[in-house]
C-alpha cells in the first residue's frame, strides 16, 4: 500500500492530476469523467476506452462488466493489447490484472506514465517523482512491515 505520507507529496499530486486531466480531454467524447485514477481505472472500462481511443482501433471485450470475474478477463484484455502496443520488456512491465484490479495506484501510475510516453501524450509530466510503498506481510502468527520507494518518473 502506498505510505498515506506519501500520497499528500505535491509532485505525487502534480502527476496524478496531470494524468487524470490528460484521460478526460482524450475522452471528452465519450462523456465520461475521471476523478480517481484508482477507482476509475481498475475494472478494465475506462482503459479500454482510452486505449481504443489512442490507438483508434476497437477491442474485441464485452462494454459493460459486472463481476469480478468478467472484470478480471476483459482486464486481462485490454492489458495484453496495451502490452503488445507498448513493446516493453516483461521485467520493464509493473502492472498487472491483480495490480490493478486491486486498485494499486502504483501500478496503475506507472501504466499511464508508460502509455503518455508511447503516445506522446500533449502533457508535461513532473520529474523525479517517487513513492513510499509499505509492504505488510503475515509471517504465522506476527506481522512483517517493510517499506521501499518506488520511482514513477526519474530524472
Amino acid at each position: 500500500m502506498v505510505d498515506p505520507n506519501s500520497r499528500s507529496d505535491p509532485k505525487l499530486q502534480e502527476l496524478m492530476k496531470v494524468l487524470i486531466d490528460w484521460i478526460n480531454d482524450v475522452l471528452v467524447g465519450e462523456r465520461i469523467i475521471v476523478k480517481d485514477l484508482a477507482e476509475d481505472l481498475y475494472d478494465g472500462q475506462v482503459l479500454q476506452k482510452l486505449f481504443e481511443k489512442l490507438e483508434s482501433e476497437k477491442l474485441n471485450v464485452a462494454e459493460v462488466t459486472q463481476s469480478e470475474i468478467a472484470q478480471k478477463q476483459k482486464l486481462q484484455t485490454v492489458l495484453e493489447k496495451i502490452n503488445e502496443t507498448l513493446k516493453l520488456p516483461p521485467r520493464s512491465i509493473k502492472w498487472n490484472v491483480d495490480s490493478v484490479h486491486a486498485k494499486s495506484l502504483v501500478a496503475i501510475l506507472h501504466l499511464l506514465v508508460a502509455l503518455s510516453q508511447y503516445f506522446r501524450a500533449p502533457i508535461r509530466l513532473p520529474d523525479h517523482v517517487s513513492i513510499q510503498v509499505v509492504v505488510v506481510q503475515v509471517r504465522h502468527i506476527s506481522l512483517q512491515i517493510s517499506e521501499h520507494l518506488n520511482r514513477c518518473l526519474g530524472g
